[in-house]
């Protein structure tokens, strides 16, 4: 069973990428970025020996002929890459539609405290040349052992250099006020070069704890604190280009 489906013009532009030198740059720049292996009917291929060709692509499964809507449930995903808009039944994926919210994400998770440290460091290289910074953890400084840790780990993962950051915290639901002022120098402390701003969280329409930069969201699975090692629960990050 294939992840998902393509239509036929995405089919075709993937054929001629693959055969010939006038597919669409652009087009298949942005179909290489959703792409999975993916299910083509049998009657797609006016020559039965291309589809025999196929067979040895290892993103591709020859699959029996049938409908668009057979075909998309057949998928493990459940889905189909377009190149416009339509209207169907089944779920399409327009790689034209700049509001799209389906998108690729590249997932880590770790079970327990063990090898966190793999998270951290790839969370610090993602970090490294980002022009700004907000952190989006509305429990980040509300109880003193894990300020401390959250502090150590933010240390571990943010750049030595100028940049500004703002840190997004508190509950508008509990009425916590944002990091205070002492803990921000607390940071300044860490890097006097760091532009610290302090950013009230809105329970009203938030939920998730995730960073933010200017190319990327990072969303961290029961915050900020459970990416260190001193907590023994399970954490998931979600890495998601902007």
């Amino acid at each position: 069973m294939a992840d998902l489906a393509l239509n036929d013009s995405l089919i075709n532009e993937y054929l001629k990428y693959k055969f010939q030198d006038d597919y669409t740059p652009d087009t298949i720049r942005k179909l290489f970025k959703y792409i999975q292996p993916f299910s083509i009917r049998e009657g797609f291929f006016d020559d039965p020996s291309m589809a025999m060709q196929m067979e040895s692509d290892p993103l591709i499964e020859i699959v029996d002929n049938c409908s668009n809507e057979k075909l998309v449930q057949n998928t493990i995903l459940k889905l189909m890459l377009v190149d416009e808009a339509s209207s169907v039944t089944y779920r399409t994926l327009d790689i034209n539609d700049c509001y799209e919210k389906l998108k690729p994400k590249y997932v880590g998770t770790y079970i327990n405290r063990m090898g966190k440290d793999k998270a951290l460091n790839h969370i610090k290289a993602l970090l490294s040349d980002a022009m700004w910074i907000r952190i989006i953890d509305s429990y980040i400084d509300t109880n003193p052992s894990q300020w401390n840790e959250n502090k150590n780990l933010l240390e571990k993962i943010l750049p030595f250099r100028s940049f500004d950051l703002k840190i997004e915290s508190g509950s508008t639901r509990d009425k916590r006020q944002p990091i205070p002022k002492d803990k921000q120098n607390e940071l300044n402390a860490i890097c006097s070069d760091w532009q610290i701003g302090a950013i009230q969280y809105n329970d009203n329409s938030k939920h998730d704890r995730y960073i933010e930069t200017d190319k990327l969201k990072i969303l961290l699975s029961g915050g900020l604190y459970n990416l260190s090692s001193i907590s023994n629960k399970d954490f998931t990050y979600v890495v998601e280009i902007k």
